[in-house]
Parts: C-alpha cells; structure tokens; sequence
C-alpha cells in the first residue's frame, strides 16, 4: 500500500512562497491504479517527484507498504533513494527515454540487471503480453510510436517494482493508439499486482483506472472509483 498523508510542498517564486501542495493525502492499495488530473502548475508532477524520491516535501510523510518492509521515503539518504528506484520503482515518461543504439530486449535488460532481478522468461512473457515479442531485437527508432511507448512500458515493469509512476504516456500518441496503450499499461499493472499512479489529461484514459482523482487547491479530490 502507498500511503501519503498531510504532504506539503512550496517553492520560492520571486519574493513569495508558492504553497503547491496543501496537506495532501491519499492511500492506494497495493495492485490498483489510480488517475490524476488537474490543471498546468496544480503540482500533478511535483507530486510524481516526491513519490520518486527525487525532491524532498516540506512535511508530511509518504511511506510505501509491502508483505515483507515497510519504507519511509521521505527519510531516505541519497543511497537510499536510488536503491529504491532500482528495485521498487517504475517510471514512464511521455518521451519514451528509450536508448537508441542498443535494442528493445538490451533495453529491457539494463533496469533488470541493475536491481538485480534478471528473469528471462518474465521479460519475454512481458512483451509478448504487451504485442512486442517481435520486435525484441529491433532498435528504438525502427519502431511507430504506439511501439516505442509499449516498450517503454515494458521497461518500467522490466525489473518487477512495486510501484510505476505514469506522467502523461500516451501524450505523444494519437487517440487510437492513446487508447490501446492506456488499457495494456492499466491491465499488465493489475496482472502484476503492480500499484500505478497516472498522470493524464485525458478523461479517456482517467477512466480506465479503477480511481480517479483531480489535484485541486493543493489537495487531491476523488471523482470517481470502482474499489
């Protein structure tokens, strides 16, 4: 489970300070999905950057929840934080982030090598639950963008985390393919008891989570919810 309570977060704009987040709080189960929505400069990405450990809140407390540990993410020295986005942590972004010049299954590897959990036949199964087996030994950019962006979910979930952070994946595609990655991001998450947090500006792709959220003054407002 993913627990947040009374998160703070402000920045210095010019000669005041800038409250973004306004004790945000919000718990989701371990396996779900949930969507956020908001507008330009609500904090949909400052928060992402907390969960990922990548800035520090002003307060409150954000600890994920698993069978065997429990972490303060908030406390995390440097080490910490980037054992932690090795092996707990997905991350997919609008741009793909893919590497060029080494293959899609290369791609897939390096996450998995580097949090140690290497498993051959988990990653092969992941393409081809994604469509992709095909193209595992193609290079990115042999790939439409529809292709590129399953891989970059394949890669997210390459190395088995615990938690994948969304920020607008599918921004960059058109609205049919929008569509058919949002559901195979959503179904492989929920098939993989993996919790995901998606940014999205689209109510289309909001629905296909089972919550959806607007960040609001600060806060975080459910709109709906199948849970």
């Amino acid at each position: 489970m993913l627990s947040i309570k009374n998160l703070c977060k402000s920045y210095q704009d010019v000669k005041e300070t800038r409250l973004i987040l306004k004790e945000l709080s919000v718990e989701v189960a371990q396996g779900t999905s949930i969507s956020i929505q908001g507008e330009s400069g609500s904090g949909k990405s400052t928060l992402l950057h907390l969960l990922a450990t990548l800035d520090k809140p002003d307060s409150g407390d954000i600890m994920l929840h698993s069978a065997t540990q429990i972490l303060d993410l908030v406390k995390f020295s440097e080490s910490q934080a980037d054992e932690y986005r090795k092996r707990q942590l997905g991350i997919i972004f609008q741009k793909y982030n893919l590497i060029d010049c080494i293959t899609v299954m290369e791609n897939l590897l390096l996450p998995a090598q580097l949090s140690k959990t290497l498993d051959q036949a988990y990653l092969d199964k992941l393409l081809t639950t994604l469509g992709m087996e095909r193209h595992k030994n193609k290079l990115p950019n042999q790939l439409s963008g529809g292709e590129q962006q399953r891989i970059a979910i394949a890669r997210a979930l390459a190395h088995k985390p615990q938690l994948v952070l969304a920020d607008e994946p599918t921004g960059n595609l058109d609205s049919k393919n929008s569509a058919v990655v949002s559901q195979l991001l959503v179904d492989t998450c929920k098939h993989l008891n993996t919790t995901l947090i998606l940014v999205t500006h689209s109510q289309k792709v909001a629905n296909l989570t089972q919550s959806q959220y607007v960040l609001l003054d600060g806060r975080l407002q459910m709109i709906s919810s199948t849970l």
